[in-house]
């Protein structure tokens, strides 16, 4: 295991630093100090904080960060401070990440102790042994089981028994901390002792814990500080050594510490050795013009207020609309634009002026070199005309392109017209230059093959019909209700997987349900070809996507399943153009992103996937739950930075000019202004809940005045941990407000009708009578309606099933809504027989799920004999049920089919429809009244629909709701869509029984007094 002194020297283009330097070259520098544990580092760090003031020293909870390397306010709170990790663990991995984050030509001088590795490995053990309850207090199960066995287990039982979380701590764990700990994961052993003596030797100053004295001097040589003391011993384990240990415990010894021993012997001969700069890793430095792509867009823009890099141009002229500048005096100009790292773009020109059109009829254009793939064409219409070209390009680009202007001769205004003394040459006057994405380039991937892999019986079938294909996996057994998000959706990853049939499996999710998912030999080295999926969740990416690209790279086909993938910034990466091409949300309990990375290292290069994945950790340890787990000794600064940039995407869509660099400011990707006086977000947060103009108007008052009154004890705190409790409480709550207002703007639910009547029955001051849920696109919500009817596919009804209303599953409240129904609708029916007698009754359900309520319903005296019930669903295996309980029930006058009411005019072969219910139905539409509209036209005698009462509006109380209502709202639905409301039941059940509240409606095409029910 010994690795050759060449793997100490520079490599790769690097060179060497010279080991002669003058005292005091590293003054000003930023010292991190890589502190192993049990390596003397408590002393060392000590002895080194004597060095700086109290305030230039970073604590140890301003290094303890929940969210792990890419935390964007891990590059927050460093610039204050010129001392790093003392009194702290920092890794490999947060170095690299500190170290992006300083400004260009900065460095980190970085120290490191190590020791002995039998005797760090024995020391750590004899720290755990001696932990005692209160040092536990608050620690997660995996790690105070961890400290309990090193309490209750001798040595060599605690190594056997290679516990998960201590293998970090005993297993190589010098090596592992120079890799980094998430970078380690990935690294056979030989990989991780050559990573690590290359990040060694990059490293300021490598001492050990028997030359503590030796490695402090040299710091002080470098800092130009005066002689120190000698470092004084701290943190040392009481009691005698252990006792001579048999050789089988020796044995696990050696195997858990093999990489270290070969370190350490190594590294004797890095500690004197001039140091060998290592390149910057490119995961935590993604590329600006990137980056600038992924937040517009996939747009660029040049105005003629910007500096213009080119040639060929006239000075600018004109103001506002009219800001131009004319190409000219010759017939060329060119151009160096900021452009979007796409292949294929559109070219945007607009034409303040043109002195003559016949310029445009020989206009040549090129990008890049390279023309457009069909002639350029003017667009007129409201304001200046705009001229268009479309480019296929060879690649991608590095942000910048070239474009030249070419017109087929020039004109002065003096040419025009000779009373006009302006003799310059011009060609033509333009305002504005876009290059963006072509319209269809955010459609997402064109078929299942582009999505996983081509070559499978359905790669041809568009990403749409992914559940069509899926195989159906039974729920799995309960779960700890910490990971009841996992257990939801774990049947459907395993149908994924099934589908997919990688032939490796790698869960980066930790420890969790999801780890029965892993097969194959996904870590092994040489990688072992073949597919590759990947499974993690949204909330543990955070320390896992630089392990998770490096993975990615090593196969030719690899995916990425995220689970819990439920967040409203998420979905502004899906629409990305640059990444569209690869992304497919699959919608179910908490979504499901599929994720091709080798289709996206093959488009872009590694960077672009590696940035992608930068962007997920930012917005898992952007959420609220992850800001309000930060402690609050960093202070309410980052907490108010997050709301600023919160409060800026809801404005955003709120004005109509909403872009995804706002939508994504949280994220940090650029850097951070100080955050606004705590005055200026309160009074932010009250313009912004007093535009009753806008969707802000359909959140529900309770939610905005929480806000309100959140932001009011925010400007009212007298103290910092008093102003982080506030900001992190109004944090998530603009956070909720700012992920509906999103949604609904997003995909319409705000413009449509039912959003257009709640916005007028809010402006005339009534409470909220109806509102929108969390908004996602419909496409997610009928995954999940497939993922339902699946699961009923693969049960089907048995042969002699009946159903009653008195033995329905699910709880008192489901009962007695359904019992409900039933009584409305045989009241309807008996009132509708006595008003048409000698009519055959025609009753149709629309949603009628596997027809319980429809085959429960007698027909009443006054219509046996001459009455149809027709129910109609989308879900074939539950109308499959429903025709199985009619034919057992003997209910001939019942008939079921696949389709919805827009079949009933037809299936009712001309016949008038008397009755038209929709049970548990309209909350589950984009647009209720709608469809309520669309009953009417049919001019049914009567409508009675039921749905679930006054939900919370800002969470998912059922995965597939898309509108709430109360009474009146339900009411006003019926009233807007053209019938008159005969009377409104109202049944409070969920106060009782845990349920839903419950509400029903019944209604008439005709006059409602005339209409008398008992």
């Amino acid at each position: 295991m010994n690795a050759p002194v060449t793997t100490l020297r520079a490599q790769d283009g690097l060179a060497s630093e010279t080991a002669a330097r003058n005292p005091g070259w590293a003054a000003g520098m930023r010292l991190a100090f890589l502190h192993i544990p049990k390596t003397a580092g408590t002393a060392f760090g000590a002895a080194l904080a004597q060095r700086f003031a109290a305030h230039e020293i970073a604590s140890t909870h301003r290094m303890a960060l929940t969210g792990g390397a890419a935390d964007p306010l891990l590059t927050q709170v460093i610039p204050p401070y010129r001392a790093l990790g003392i009194g702290s663990h920092l890794d490999q991995d947060k170095l690299d990440a500190i170290a992006a984050a300083l400004p260009p030509g900065q460095r980190l001088f970085i120290v490191t102790v190590l020791r002995e590795p039998r005797a760090r490995l024995i020391s750590q053990y004899r720290h755990w042994h001696r932990s005692e309850d209160s040092s536990m207090r608050g620690l997660p199960d995996e790690h105070r089981e961890a400290f309990m066995a090193a309490r209750n287990l001798s040595l060599g039982e605690f190594l056997e028994a290679a516990i998960p979380y201590a293998q970090a701590h005993f297993r190589n764990t010098q090596a592992r901390m120079l890799c980094g700990h998430g970078s380690s994961e990935l690294m056979d052993e030989a990989t991780l002792l050559r990573t690590a003596l290359a990040n060694l030797a990059s490293h300021d100053v490598v001492t050990t814990t028997e030359t503590l004295d030796d490695g402090m001097a040299r710091i002080a040589e470098a800092f130009g500080w005066s002689p120190p003391d000698s470092v004084r011993p701290l943190n040392v384990a009481p009691g005698a050594p252990l006792p001579a240990l048999a050789p089988e415990v020796e044995a696990l010894i050696e195997d858990h510490i093999r990489v270290d021993r070969a370190l350490w012997d190594a590294a004797q001969a890095i500690m004197t050795a001039s140091r060998v700069p290592r390149p910057a890793r490119s995961y935590y430095r993604p590329k600006p013009a990137l980056v600038t792509t992924l937040l517009e867009g996939g747009r660029s823009r040049f105005g003629m207020e910007d500096a213009l890099d080119g040639t060929g141009w006239h000075v600018r002229e004109g103001a506002g609309a009219t800001l131009a500048r004319w190409t000219g005096p010759g017939r060329r100009a060119t151009i160096r634009l900021r452009a979007p790292q796409l292949r294929q773009v559109e070219l945007g020109i607009r034409l303040v002026s043109v002195l003559d059109w016949a310029m445009l009829e020989g206009l040549v254009l090129t990008l890049d070199g390279v023309a457009p793939g069909a002639p350029p064409t003017v667009q007129h219409g409201a304001g200046q005309p705009l001229l268009r070209a479309r480019f296929d390009l060879p690649d991608a680009g590095d942000g910048l392109r070239d474009l030249v202007i070419e017109v087929p001769f020039t004109r002065s205004h003096h040419d025009v017209d000779p009373q006009i003394d302006d003799k310059r040459q011009k060609g033509l006057a333009i305002g504005e230059i876009t290059l963006s994405p072509l319209p269809d380039a955010a459609t997402g991937p064109a078929t299942l093959g582009a999505l996983f892999w081509p070559g499978e019986s359905w790669s041809e079938r568009a990403p749409a019909a992914l559940m069509d294909h899926v195989p159906h996996h039974r729920p799995e057994v309960a779960a700890p209700l910490a990971q009841r998000n996992l257990t939801l959706d774990l049947p459907l990853l395993r149908g994924l997987l099934e589908l997919a049939r990688p032939d490796h499996v790698w869960v980066a999710a930790g420890r969790s349900v999801l780890q029965e998912l892993e097969r194959g030999e996904p870590l092994a080295l040489p990688a072992p070809g073949g597919r590759l999926a990947i499974v993690a969740t949204l909330f543990e990416i955070p320390a896992r996507a630089a392990p998770i690209a490096a993975l990615a790279r090593r196969y030719p086909e690899a995916v990425l399943l995220l689970a819990c993938a439920e967040d409203f910034r998420l979905r502004k990466l899906v629409a990305n153009p640059l990444l569209a091409p690869h992304l497919h949300l699959v919608g179910c309990t908490n979504a499901i992103l599929v994720v091709n990375l080798a289709a996206m290292i093959r488009d872009g290069g590694a960077e672009r996937m590696e940035t992608f994945l930068l962007l997920l950790e930012r917005i898992a340890t952007t959420i609220p739950e992850a800001v309000a787990t930060q402690l609050s000794d960093f202070g309410p600064a980052y907490v108010l930075q997050q709301i600023d940039a919160t409060l800026q995407g809801l404005e955003a869509p709120l004005d109509g000019a909403g872009t995804p660099r706002q939508s994504l400011a949280t994220l940090m990707l650029e850097p951070a202004a100080p955050p606004p006086p705590i005055a200026a977000i309160e009074d932010r947060v009250r313009r912004l809940v007093a535009r009753g103009d806008t969707p802000m108007a359909l959140v529900e008052p309770a939610l905005t005045g929480r806000l309100l009154a959140l932001a009011g004890q925010l400007a009212a705190a007298a103290t910092a941990p008093a102003q982080w409790q506030a900001a992190v409480a109004a944090h998530e709550c603009a956070f909720r407000i700012t992920a509906l207002v999103s949604g609904w703007v997003e995909f319409g639910l705000g413009a449509n009708n039912t959003g257009q009547l709640a916005m007028r029955l809010r402006a005339k001051g009534q409470p909220l009578p109806l509102y929108p849920k969390p908004a996602k696109p419909f496409r997610e919500y009928i995954d999940f309606y497939k993922g339902e009817a699946r699961a009923m596919a693969a049960n089907p009804a048995a042969p002699g099933l009946v159903t009653r209303l008195d033995s329905m599953r699910g709880g008192l409240d489901h009962v007695t809504r359904l019992n409900m129904a039933a009584r409305e609708i045989e009241l309807a029916l008996r009132l509708l027989g006595d008003r048409h007698p000698g009519e055959e009754i025609l009753w149709v359900d629309a949603g009628c799920s596997y027809g319980v309520i429809m085959n429960a319903v007698r027909p009443p005296q006054n219509i046996e004999g001459r009455c149809r019930f027709l129910g109609l669903d989308f879900n074939p295996p539950a109308i499959d049920t429903a025709r199985i309980v009619a034919g057992n029930l003997g209910n001939a006058h019942c008939r079921f089919e696949v389709g919805d009411v827009a079949e009933a005019q037809s299936l009712a072969s001309g016949q008038r429809i008397h009755l038209i219910t929709a049970f548990e139905v309209l909350e589950h539409c984009p647009d209720p009244l709608a469809v309520l509209m669309a009953y009417r036209a049919m001019n049914p005698g009567m409508l009675v629909a039921g749905s679930p009462l006054a939900e919370q509006q800002a969470i998912f109380p059922a995965e597939q709701h898309i509108w709430a209502f109360d009474a009146r709202g339900f009411a006003a639905l019926a009233e807007a869509a053209g019938f008159s409301v005969i009377g409104v039941n109202q049944r409070q059940v969920g106060a009782f029984v845990g349920g839903h509240d419950w509400v029903t409606v019944t209604a008439t095409t005709g006059v409602a007094a005339e209409m008398q029910m008992v």
